[in-house]
């Protein structure tokens, strides 16, 4: 293009003149083509930069609407569903419990959908899908092996086959051999049930029925990963301890893909009997109430509310009603609840909005009556057995072999060696020489405090307890939970079992023995002498020992609540931009007795 010198000149001329600017535009767009052009260029490259600066200003962060499966195992595929992811990966990418998903981990990657390979060493947690946008709402992840999630059965899979057992009879803490086909490479939610005795009382509701003697062990319990009674599962072999709680009558195996036939099998107990007596059934609420909630945008609360253990004395719990639906039902022990925030389209909930987080259960619960020939209880051989490592021990709730217990120790069991002889002595000192207080002392008052001021609330009587029968090698667990009266007022509550060997769990209540005031449906007129042994059906056990909860949240701030009717290491989390937020824990309402 030949440029025209008179424009230049004309320019020049018209500025140094001090022209006008606006009219000196005007007049060389029209005059000239070239200026017209470069105003052209100039006002579609400012329309290109202010399409590109809207389009970034209004970009929306990822979304998730849901996750293909929220229980799985490493090298599973799963898909995230959603929006906002955008077409292209580039520096965009999933994280789940607070990792980042390497680049060898995604199969594809789409505006509304994500395809990813689940990585070894996954742990369970929050899944984010982070963009130069922002990051999504949080969904969960769970680790399929490492918690009790039921998983829809999958009918194209053979049910499990049991072929023989390696004795037709065992002691209780004995180990059974299982053959077969079919159990599964992994335990997984998988479980092996046994028989459990029916009560006098049912036995008599069902008098009508008389056929075969092992017809009447029509309710079953399964062996206890509490109490690491599976010691191997493969695809073909089943090894596991003969649980507390199992009478004779029959075992078989049950898989996510149905449940196997029932083989006979006799349950024996030495140096005495078990037995259950009265069954009772109760409605129980648990719920927690929280509010006054501050935060940012997709900040997290996490809360955990406890579940009810099923047990020998305790064979059947059942979740009837929850209010709001959990985001995991079963979780370590505890049912997952998740407030998300601007759940309202605000940058949080409403200052004083208070939500409830309930759910009912009915829970089967028997009296427990032992006699025991102490001259013929087993000493313990196998004490590299899980449970007697882990129950012998000291942990977050009971201390153990601490100076003043090993001290203390010998002057209270002398030079005995019969572990019931040994828990029957500790028990009886204890109610001479402690006295119980109504009123609960401070959660950070230690139970050991109690050998100095010889008195102490029904959590203290328990721990100190379980503390001094694991120093002198007796397995115990503090079992956590409510007491219900007569009048169906329940109050959180603690007692102990101690193991035999080749008996089982052996109930223990230090606290009511000592005098503790309760108004049961059966009065006990010698409690000191009733409680050692025996327990009655008015106990509900929501924790037996110490219920370490993973972690939910990365990084998250979390919350302990100590001397509850449940020992678990978290009650609920908050993700780091949560500022403030008020909960309350209601002591469990029983609603109603059958």
């Amino acid at each position: 293009m030949k440029f025209n010198t008179q424009f230049f000149e004309e320019l020049k001329s018209k500025l140094s003149a001090k022209i006008k600017p606006t009219h000196n535009l005007l007049y060389f767009i029209r005059k000239y083509a070239i200026v017209r052009v470069i105003c052209l260029v100039a006002v579609c490259a400012a329309l290109i930069g202010f399409s590109t600066l809207i389009g970034y200003t209004v970009k929306e962060k990822p979304v998730i609407l849901s996750v293909s499966q929220q229980v799985g195992s490493p090298g599973d595929t799963i898909s995230i569903r959603g929006k906002f992811f955008n077409d292209k990966k580039d520096t965009s990418y999933v994280e789940i419990a607070g990792n980042r998903l390497t680049e060898s981990s995604y199969v594809s990657w789409n505006d509304d959908e994500i395809v990813i390979t689940i990585p070894a060493n996954t742990q369970d947690g929050l899944v984010y899908v982070v963009s130069t946008a922002g990051r999504s709402n949080p969904d969960f992840f769970a680790n399929r092996s490492a918690i009790p999630i039921s998983v829809p059965q999958n009918a194209v899979f053979t049910k499990p086959v049991i072929t023989s057992l390696s004795a037709e009879k065992l002691y209780v803490g004995q180990v059974l051999t299982i053959s077969g086909k079919n159990f599964g490479t992994k335990k997984a939610t998988s479980q092996v049930f046994f028989s459990t005795k029916k009560t006098q009382q049912q036995i008599t509701e069902n008098s009508l029925n008389a056929g075969n003697p092992l017809d009447e062990g029509t309710e079953y319990i399964h062996a206890s990963d509490i109490d690491f009674d599976y010691e191997y599962w493969s695809e073909t072999e089943i090894r596991v301890f003969v649980p507390d709680g199992a009478f004779p009558g029959y075992v078989y195996v049950e898989t996510e893909n149905g449940q196997s036939v029932k083989h006979p099998f006799t349950v024996l107990q030495r140096a005495g009997v078990k037995n259950y007596g009265t069954k009772n059934s109760y409605l129980v609420q648990v719920s927690a109430d929280v509010k006054e909630i501050k935060g940012t945008k997709d900040s997290v609360l996490s809360f955990r509310l406890p579940l009810p253990q099923t047990t020998g004395d305790q064979p059947s719990v059942t979740l009837t009603e929850s209010e709001p639906k959990p985001l995991l039902e079963n979780y370590d022990n505890t049912s997952v609840f998740q407030i998300v925030m601007d759940k309202t389209g605000k940058n949080s909930y409403a200052q004083l909005e208070k939500i409830r987080l309930s759910q009912n259960h009915v829970i089967t619960v028997r009296s427990v009556e032992t006699w025991i020939d102490i001259d013929n209880v087993t000493i313990p051989k196998n004490r590299s057995r899980m449970l007697y490592k882990t129950y012998t021990k000291a942990d977050r709730l009971v201390p153990a072999d601490t100076p003043e217990l090993v001290k203390l120790l010998p002057t209270i069991i002398y030079q005995s060696i019969n572990p019931y002889r040994q828990a029957k002595l500790i028990y009886e000192y204890m109610i001479a020489n402690y006295k119980i207080q109504e009123k609960l002392r401070k959660s950070d008052t230690s139970p050991l405090d109690m050998l100095k001021t010889k008195n102490g609330d029904a959590y203290d009587f328990a721990v100190l307890y379980a503390a001094l029968l694991r120093t002198a090698g007796v397995p115990a667990k503090v079992m956590s939970g409510i007491l219900v009266d007569a009048d169906k007022i329940a109050k959180p509550h603690w007692w102990v079992n101690f193991y035999i060997d080749d008996f089982g769990w052996i109930p223990a209540d230090p606290a009511l023995g000592a005098g503790l005031a309760y108004n049961p449906f059966t009065v006990h007129y010698n409690p000191a002498k009733y409680y050692f042994g025996n327990l009655d059906a008015q106990h509900v056990t929501f924790t037996q020992g110490f219920n370490t909860v993973k972690n939910a949240i990365s990084n998250g701030k979390t919350v302990n609540i100590p001397k509850s009717y449940a020992a678990q290491s978290i009650w609920e989390e908050a993700s780091s931009d949560i500022t403030s937020y008020s909960s309350f824990w209601n002591t469990p309402a029983v609603l109603g007795v059958y």
